[in-house]
């Protein structure tokens, strides 16, 4: 038996994985491997269960653990003692935002605070990774803005220009006949293209945030 394979040893870490949800998804995980890789280093195989006692007593209770790298208050005393995780509602609140800005885009003084305010609760969500921020601001944090422009291209027709020859024919070339230009076809397929990335943004940040919220009450692997 190895030393993870420790009921002990299984319960320490079950504990701590209930509490690191505290901390932002990357940190988190990372305490949770570092610990892991610790107690397999210290105790080895088969180790003592007054060996394995010892080693979780010199790491101090899961709690504490994520105290110190910066976890968000944890215990309540009022409910019991009982741990009090950190929801996702900055999560929720960063989706309804900045969706809600793209929404009411027209309606500037109601878009831009949500947007504003989208923006803030992305930077300050504790379930998404750094990249996850990064990806969520470049493209739902423009949601607004890519359509409108994109919008802009596509229905622009370029201008005719006609000209007389030495013959008094007229010659016109560009657009007037309501046919779609090149730069239409592009700015469709850009519509398109953004269309599709930001509902996989925004379906790709909803399951990483209800996967972090499922973290919190599954037992550590």
């Amino acid at each position: 038996m190895t030393a993870l394979d420790h009921p002990l040893v299984q319960d320490y870490l079950r504990r701590l994985h209930e509490e690191a949800v505290r901390l932002p998804v990357d940190e988190g995980r990372e305490l949770e491997a570092q610990i892991r890789e610790h107690l397999a280093d210290a105790l080895g195989e088969n180790p003592s269960e007054s060996a394995v006692r010892e080693a979780l007593e010199r790491l101090g209770a899961p709690a504490a653990l994520v105290d110190e790298a910066g976890g968000v208050p944890g215990p309540d005393a009022a409910a019991g003692g009982v741990p009090v995780h950190d929801s996702a509602w900055r999560e929720v609140g960063a989706l309804v935002l900045l969706v809600g800005s793209a929404l009411f885009f027209w309606l500037w003084p109601l878009a831009v605070p949500m947007w504003l305010a989208g923006l803030v609760l992305l930077v300050l969500s504790r379930r998404w990774s750094v990249a996850d921020k990064l990806l969520g601001a470049l493209v739902l944090g423009v949601g607004w803005l890519a359509p409108v422009l994109a919008g802009l291209m596509t229905f622009a027709v370029d201008a005719q220009t006609c000209s007389t020859g030495t013959d008094g024919q007229v010659s016109c070339t560009g657009g007037g006949d309501g046919g779609l230009s090149a730069t239409n076809v592009v700015a469709i397929v850009l519509t398109v293209a953004f269309a599709v990335l930001y509902v996989w943004t925004l379906v790709r940040l909803a399951r990483r945030a209800a996967r972090g919220a499922a973290e919190a009450v599954a037992p550590a692997a």
